[in-house]
């Protein structure tokens, strides 16, 4: 257990995305079911690396949204650790909607969905208001930090996830949804400190943001996750 200087004891949260997806094919088409997707060849290796990079960290506690991303990635991330991992929904990914390809919904909106997060009544793509959204990730956040049985916690989850979980972090809220990226499976780390008797919250420290193996100083990262997507779907247009 460590220690803040006030007697807080000090947790720790290991934030990870999952690896890399394919959403649009080849010939720019949306994939049938978005919660389905796989890891692709480059993101199963991405969180091989991860676990590689992770090795000498000692996890107590490892949880997963259950989407089959989530799932791969943390098999890769926790390659050298034996542990069970726990499954919470929570956690999935912010959900458009299902029909928003039959909307023809312009590419720029596509490319800046999470531009006004923050605006009252605000849904990702007409699907998901992000004040609900927000809602429900920051529920599960709080059943883990309510479970004062772990230090050291391994959680691999989705974009507009760990968005929410750093925005919480920072004091922002939704305000910093749009500002804070997050490339395949990366790596955030926040210590959580805590009352040592009552295990009320005191303080939340962010150690490190968008850490990934394959290109920490972002040299080839150009793009959001979004702007991707929507130049994919731009070849079908063209």
């Amino acid at each position: 257990m460590r220690t803040a200087f006030d007697g807080s004891h000090r947790r720790r949260i290991h934030l990870f995305r999952h690896g890399d997806v394919s959403y649009v094919d080849d010939q720019g088409n949306r994939v049938a079911d978005s919660r389905a997707v796989p890891l692709t060849d480059w993101g199963n290796e991405q969180a091989r690396q991860m676990g590689d990079f992770v090795k000498e960290l000692s996890f107590d506690k490892a949880v997963v949204s259950g989407l089959p991303r989530t799932v791969q990635t943390a098999a890769g991330v926790l390659t050298h650790h034996t542990l069970d991992v726990e499954t919470m929904p929570e956690f999935e990914e912010i959900q458009a909607n299902p029909k928003r390809e039959a909307m023809n919904q312009p590419l720029v909106d596509v490319a800046y969905a999470f531009a006004r997060a923050h605006e009252p009544g605000a849904r990702y793509s007409d699907g998901e208001a992000f004040t609900d959204f927000e809602t429900r990730v920051l529920s599960g956040l709080n059943q883990l930090l309510a479970d004062r049985t772990w230090n050291d916690l391994a959680l691999v989850a989705h974009g507009g996830v760990n968005k929410v979980i750093l925005g919480w972090a920072a004091g922002a809220g939704l305000k910093g949804f749009q500002s804070m990226d997050q490339n395949t499976c990366c790596l955030n780390i926040i210590d959580v400190d805590t009352h040592p008797e009552t295990g009320d919250h005191v303080r939340t420290l962010i150690r490190g943001v968008n850490f990934t193996t394959y290109d920490p100083a972002k040299k080839d990262v150009h793009l959001t996750a979004l702007e991707m997507i929507a130049t994919r779907l731009q070849a079908k247009k063209d």
